[in-house]
């Protein structure tokens, strides 16, 4: 459960950073390394470096 709210607040802070800097042309890299690595906590690194490695 620390390990959720550790991240929750990294993401606040990251999303509060784009707001401030108006640095909106970075909110899809954050989108996409938000889903790249929620992707490998719930499938598991192997699944994901196997794609990887494909050229996929």
């Amino acid at each position: 459960m620390k390990k959720f709210r550790y991240m929750f607040r990294m993401l606040g802070e990251m999303i509060e950073m784009v707001r401030e800097n108006r640095l909106y042309f970075l909110a899809p890299v954050l989108a996409a390394l938000i889903f790249v690595s929620a992707l490998v906590y719930y499938v598991g690194p192997t699944v994901v470096i196997t794609f990887i490695y494909a050229g996929v």
